[in-house]
């Protein structure tokens, strides 16, 4: 029941994040269409007005030829005045280099006008038995709202962009702080029953019939504390080194492979390494709590069918990374919860809190500089963890 509840609250997460989204894009769009329609109706009064002034050029250049001067320089959008077959006469406000009545600079107005004539219709002028004809472009104010969608979008998206970062930083830090606190209480909890577990072992070793059991209590007993020591170490610096990767496998499939229920289904290990595998640069002690917590989840899916866990080290990019696949044979899980299931408080279990795939997680990212993913999975036909960690040069190792 609980893990379905965790499973609606991620999906509902999923589904309001898609919604803002949806949001985001209509506005976007309806940013859009306002901006086209403005661009339009701003095209629509420039139209009108130029008209006016053409039938003022008309007037000046009959009555007041003088005067006609004047009149261009009153024009603060781009303009070609031609005659009907295309030639310019004049033209006003294009490129500063277009100043100069060239040949070559004439051929580039007329493909200016053949452009303004894509966007507006040129606004004839007839005099006498001839007809010209005024080219017109956008002004600065048109060419600004044209572009002003895409300012907004822009800074929207920046804006977006830098919320995300922020809210993240945030979230992050929060968790951040609650797995510290958590992991820190946690030790301090354990502190107090692992000395008394002691005590009473010093007691029971005076009964020679207790010695097989104490061995075992003993190795138990130093179990705890490792594991007590471990959450002690989060959320304070540690400190990398060259680490023998196989013979840390082996420790975690000895331990496991003493400890597999008797009478159950039979279950299988399996470790794989690369001949001539460099050293990894890790802390063994956390390094080891995350190979665990993997091997865990196998023996969890493979608890009811049986089947093989397979851990296989090789290396990568020329020496330069150790990468550790920790598969097995069991349920495996939907490939669209290839991310969630890192997340703190997911589980498919009816019991437990979700909490290991997300510790080993922040282990492997925060405190070794690597990665973890899942690497491949199909429901029914098992799942496989990748691991990159950085791997150690052969000169340290000789070193070393």
């Amino acid at each position: 029941m609980r893990s379905s509840w965790r499973r609606r609250v991620i999906r509902a997460g999923g589904t309001i994040k898609g919604l803002l989204l949806l949001v985001g894009v209509a506005v976007s769009i309806t940013l859009l269409f306002l901006a086209r329609d403005l661009v339009e109706d701003l095209r629509a009064e420039a139209r009108l007005n130029l008209k006016v002034r053409v039938e003022h050029y008309g007037l000046l250049a009959t009555h007041y030829p003088e005067r006609v001067l004047d009149f261009i320089q009153t024009i603060d959008f781009p303009l070609v005045y031609t005659d009907a077959a295309g030639q310019p006469k004049f033209w006003k406000n294009l490129d500063p280099a277009l100043e100069a009545d060239t040949d070559s600079n004439r051929a580039v107005v007329r493909q200016l006008v053949r452009d303004m004539d894509l966007i507006h219709e040129p606004i004839p002028f007839q005099y006498d038995t001839i007809t010209d004809y005024f080219h017109y472009g956008d002004s600065l104010l048109i060419e600004r709202v044209q572009l002003f969608p895409v300012y907004a979008l822009a800074a929207a998206v920046l804006v977006g962009f830098l919320g995300y970062l922020g809210f993240r930083q945030i979230r992050r830090a929060e968790e951040s702080g609650v797995w510290v606190g958590m992991a820190r209480e946690t030790a301090h909890q354990l502190g107090t029953p692992i000395s008394s577990l002691m005590g009473w072992i010093e007691v029971l070793e005076s009964d020679p019939a207790m010695t097989e059991a104490l061995e075992q209590m003993k190795l138990d007993t130093g179990r705890l504390e490792k594991i007590a020591s471990r959450f002690n170490k989060i959320g304070s610096e540690v400190e990398l080194g060259p680490v023998d990767l196989p013979r840390l496998l082996e420790r975690v499939v000895d331990y496991f492979g003493n400890r597999l229920p008797r009478g159950g289904r039979d279950i299988s290990f399996e470790i794989v390494v690369e001949p001539g595998l460099p050293s990894a640069r890790l802390n063994a002690f956390l390094f080891e709590w995350v190979i665990e917590n993997l091997v865990k989840n196998s023996l969890d899916s493979l608890s009811l069918t049986g089947g093989a866990i397979r851990l296989e080290a090789r290396c990568a990019r020329k020496g330069q990374r150790v990468v550790l696949d920790v598969s097995d044979t069991g349920k495996g899980v939907d490939p669209a919860l290839k991310e969630e299931i890192f997340r703190a408080g997911f589980t498919t279990k009816s019991r437990g809190w979700g909490l290991g795939l997300s510790l080993a997680r922040r282990i492997v990212e925060d405190y070794h500089k690597g990665r973890i993913f899942v690497h491949d999975t199909r429901p029914g036909r098992g799942i496989t963890f990748r691991i990159l960690v950085p791997a150690v040069r052969r000169e340290e190792n000789q070193s070393a």
